[in-house]
C-alpha cells in the first residue's frame, strides 16, 4: 500500500515539475520556405533559433492618497414632544353634529417650516394654533395621533395614538324629542 502511495506521489511530482517547465518553456523563430516568419515553442527540426525576451514592463503601483474632506454640517431638527391633551384616551364623546375637537400641545413651539398636522383614521388634517373642531364625524370608535412634518412632509414627531368613541344619534329613529345643545368637548 505504501508503494502505490509512493508511486502516486512521485507521479504527481513529475506532472507538476512538467508544467512548471511547460511555464518557463522557450521560444523559437523560424522561416519557412515561402519567407513567413513563425514563433512558437515548438519549432521544425534544424530551422528555428531561440528568441531571448527582454523582462517586461513593470508597473509599481501605489495606494491613491485621497484628500481629507470633512463632512457636510448635519443640521440638527428640533426634538418635539407631542401630546393630545383632549379628548382624554378612551373618552366617550356625544355630539349629533359629529363634532370632533381636538386640542394638541407641543415642545418646542413648531419652526416655522414645521406643520403640525392631525391623523384621524389614516386621514390627515392640518392643525393651527393646536386646536382642530372636525365636522360631521361619523359614530363609532377613532383612532387619533399628531404629526409634526417639515416642509418636505418628512415625519419629525409624532403623539401617541389615542382612541375615541363618539356616539351620534341615529337617522333611524328620527328626530329626538328634546334637541340637546351640541357638545363641546373643550376644557374650559
Amino acid at each position: 500500500m505504501d508503494d502505490r502511495k509512493e508511486e502516486t506521489g512521485m507521479r504527481t511530482l513529475l506532472l507538476l515539475l512538467l508544467l512548471c517547465a511547460q511555464g518557463q518553456a522557450a521560444i523559437y523563430r523560424w522561416v519557412d520556405d515561402r519567407g513567413v516568419i513563425h514563433y512558437g515553442d515548438l519549432p521544425p527540426p534544424g530551422q528555428a533559433e531561440p528568441v531571448t525576451l527582454t523582462p517586461g514592463n513593470r508597473v509599481t503601483l501605489h495606494a491613491p492618497i485621497l484628500p481629507t474632506v470633512s463632512p457636510p454640517p448635519v443640521e440638527t431638527a428640533a426634538h418635539y414632544t407631542l401630546a393630545i391633551i383632549n379628548p382624554a384616551p378612551d373618552a366617550t364623546l356625544r355630539s349629533n353634529q359629529g363634532r370632533l375637537a381636538v386640542r394638541v400641545t407641543t415642545d418646542p413651539k413648531p419652526a416655522p417650516d414645521h406643520s403640525l398636522q392631525l391623523l384621524v383614521d389614516d386621514r390627515l388634517h392640518p392643525l393651527k394654533g393646536g386646536r382642530i373642531t372636525l365636522e360631521n364625524v361619523d359614530r363609532g370608535s377613532h383612532r387619533l395621533q399628531a404629526l409634526m412634518v417639515d416642509a418636505e412632509g418628512a415625519l419629525l414627531a409624532e403623539s401617541q395614538a389615542i382612541t375615541v368613541h363618539l356616539h351620534r344619534q341615529s337617522r333611524l329613529f328620527g328626530n329626538p324629542r328634546h334637541q340637546q345643545p351640541p357638545a363641546e368637548n373643550t376644557p374650559p
